[in-house]
């Protein structure tokens, strides 16, 4: 009996083993996201930036982004995405008191859509509040433009 109580305890203890040493699989995704709440006039807060290479390459690496936000002033106000390489390719309005949201593809060009930013148009506070986020490959590391984190919060003065 006392066998059979130890080799149970011993398969027990092997299974946790095996479960604690099981490393993910390989190609999956890492996310990130970043706040953003233009209403706070103390916070300085603009919109929110994502972007990503491949490695410590200066390689191009696909990822997908999201972003929504809200208007909470009783004006209409510009949301602008603007690429690594300076050009803006969106201005998006977006009516008072009303929400927006949109999904894009980028990174597939190394300084040109591997950074993207997405800001409030006009004075602080803005009074958009949103977010941003993305899905990058799991190869991928952020862009030195963003900082140690695949997204994050931009503060004033927009670029």
């Amino acid at each position: 009996m006392k066998t059979k109580i130890v080799l149970i305890i011993a398969l027990v203890i092997l299974s946790a083993a095996a479960q604690v040493s099981a490393k993910p699989s390989a190609g999956g995704q890492e996310s990130d996201f970043a706040l953003f709440d233009g209403t706070d006039p103390s916070a300085n807060e603009i919109g929110a930036q994502c972007g990503a290479k491949v490695g410590k390459s200066n390689n191009a690496v696909a990822f997908t982004y999201y972003v929504t936000v809200s208007n909470w002033s009783s004006t209409v106000k510009v949301l602008r995405v603007l690429y690594a390489d300076g050009q803006e390719i969106a201005r998006y309005q977006i009516p008072p008191f009303s929400s927006f949201s949109f999904t894009q593809a980028a990174g597939g060009t190394a300084g040109i859509d591997d950074w993207i930013r997405v800001f409030a148009e006009g004075p602080v506070p803005s009074g958009i509040a949103g977010s941003m986020s993305a899905l990058f490959p799991a190869a991928a590391k952020p862009h030195p433009s963003v900082g140690t984190n695949f997204c994050t919060t931009m503060t004033a003065p927009a670029p």
